[in-house]
C-alpha cells in the first residue's frame, strides 16, 4: 500500500455524549491547522475490548505545517482537556485521536508510527478514508482482519 500525501487523522469516542466529543475535538484541533474534509460519522461496535459502548468515529483530512512529533503533542494535549484518562488498553475513552497518515512520511519512532501501525486492520479508519478519498484503496483485504467488525454510516457532525 503506497502511503498518503496528505494528513489524515481518526477520531473516535464512545463516553458521554459522543457527538459533541467529535465535534469539540474538531473544533481543538481546528485552531490548529484547517480542516479540508470531515467524514459520515459511523457507529462501530468495539474490538479488541468488547465490553463497553459503542464507538462514533470519524476520518478528517487535515492541513498542517509544523511537525507529525509537534501534532502528536497537540494531539495528546486535546485528549488530555477533553478529560481522557489512561484506563485499560483498547478501553472506553473520552476521545481518541490518531494520526493515520501524515503527507507521506514513514515515521518508527518509541511514541509515533505513521503510516499508523494498525490502520489497515479498522473499518472504522477505513471505511471513512475511503468517504474522504471518494475512491478506495488497493488493499489486498483478505489479509486484513475486518470481516468481522460493524460499522454504520449514522449521519455527520455539523462543524
Amino acid at each position: 500500500m503506497k502511503n498518503i500525501d496528505s494528513i489524515f487523522l481518526s477520531l473516535g469516542t464512545n463516553v458521554g455524549d459522543k457527538n459533541k466529543n467529535l465535534l469539540d475535538a474538531v473544533n481543538f484541533l481546528s485552531s490548529f491547522g484547517k480542516i479540508l474534509g470531515i467524514s459520515s460519522v459511523y457507529k462501530t461496535e468495539p474490538i479488541l475490548y468488547e465490553d463497553q459502548d459503542d464507538f462514533l468515529n470519524i476520518v478528517i483530512e487535515f492541513d498542517y505545517q509544523e511537525t507529525a512529533q509537534s501534532l502528536l503533542y497537540i494531539i495528546k494535549n486535546i485528549e488530555t482537556q477533553m478529560g481522557r484518562k489512561k484506563t485499560i488498553r483498547y478501553g472506553p475513552r473520552i476521545i481518541d485521536i490518531d494520526i493515520i497518515f501524515f503527507k507521506g512520511e514513514e515515521i518508527h519512532q518509541k511514541d509515533l508510527t505513521i503510516p499508523h501501525y494498525d490502520w489497515h486492520n479498522r473499518l472504522f479508519v477505513i471505511q471513512p478514508l475511503y468517504e474522504l478519498l471518494g475512491r478506495e484503496l488497493e488493499l489486498d483485504k483478505s489479509s486484513y482482519e475486518i470481516h468481522e467488525q460493524k460499522i454504520s454510516k449514522i449521519g455527520r457532525i455539523k462543524f
